[in-house]
């Protein structure tokens, strides 16, 4: 089993750094906030998989340690860039729920509270290292972790909450679908990984493994087609449903910053726009920053989604 298990880890390791190339393809063409949070959340998530591979390497390849020390030594390593690695991709994931459901930012009280669950693993994780050091308390160092463990999994399965409940206030039906297809193949992978810890060992861990295999699947498979889809055609299609002559009459945009606009619209980069308007870096930076005044934002993305919403979606309210 320990064979199999490992085996699963590299092979779930593999296609998740793949997983992981998909997504910054995918984001090269669509800039928007929800695909840049989600897939750096994909990267952190599978840098901690890479971390437990490593670890299940030492903790079989350290001869000079009992099996209890190596273990509690192993827990105290990963904890202090586990658990940092972790706080940060939770982060990410729950703004790319949140931009994905239509909010700009992270609601304050969301932020805060994660706040508290980070300060309580840092402070939790602290005392049980400090009791390791000084008296050999192994057990309570353990239990600090298991309990770390168990409330990720409890936010794994809260945070996809978002783009469901949000849906239901969703006015394209074609979004509406989507952020439920979204919401529901999340919570399905955070329950499976949740019920490796009704499962006795070492099926446990096999299980969260294959929840993590199917995430890395999905996003290598799926990704690309799901943000296509939600977004429309990242290219000049997409750019005609958008009546931005009317845009630009509200917001007083040129007729060089409309045509900044539609590079953006196409997740076009400064350079990319210099090189094809034959302008100078400083001139495109000058002509965001007064898009971005005029329009009242502070990002691309920001950008993007107030245009979206102050235009028309595709007639038959199809996915593409």
């Amino acid at each position: 089993m320990d064979h199999i298990v490992v085996f699963v880890n590299i092979l779930t390791v593999t296609i998740g750094f793949a997983a992981i190339y998909q997504g910054f393809q995918v984001y090269r063409t669509y800039r928007f906030p929800a695909v840049r949070s989600f897939v750096l959340y994909v990267a952190l998530y599978n840098s901690v998989m890479l971390l437990t591979l490593f670890a299940q390497y030492i903790l079989r390849n350290i001869g000079s340690l009992s099996s209890d020390e190596r273990y509690t030594l192993i827990i105290v390593v990963m904890g202090f860039f586990a658990f940092a690695i972790v706080a940060i991709e939770v982060s990410f994931y729950s703004a790319a729920m949140w931009n994905l459901s239509g909010v700009a930012r992270t609601p304050r009280w969301c932020v805060f509270s994660l706040g508290l669950v980070f300060t309580g693993w840092l402070a939790a994780f602290t005392i049980g290292c400090y009791r390791y050091f000084q008296i050999a308390d192994k057990r309570f160092l353990l239990a600090v972790h298991q309990g770390i463990n168990l409330s990720l999994s409890a936010l794994f399965l809260l945070i996809p909450l978002v783009p469901l409940l949000r849906a239901r206030n969703t006015e394209s039906e074609r979004q509406r679908r989507l952020l439920t297809t979204a919401g529901l193949l999340l919570f399905s992978v955070a329950c499976l990984d949740a019920c490796g810890y009704l499962i006795t060992s070492p099926l446990d861990v096999l299980v969260m493994l294959v929840a993590s295999l199917i995430l890395n699947l999905a996003v290598l498979l799926k990704f690309g087609a799901f943000v296509t889809a939600f977004y429309g055609p990242g290219t000049e299609t997409s750019a005609s449903h958008l009546n931005l002559d009317r845009l630009c009459a509200e917001y007083s945009f040129s007729a060089r910053e409309r045509d900044i606009i539609q590079m953006i619209l196409k997740g076009k980069s400064n350079k990319e726009i210099e090189q094809e308007l034959f302008i100078s870096p400083h001139t495109v930076k000058n002509h965001v920053y007064h898009i971005f005044q005029k329009a009242g934002v502070n990002s691309r993305g920001q950008l993007v989604s107030m245009i979206l919403q102050n235009s028309a979606g595709p007639a038959d309210g199809q996915v593409s």
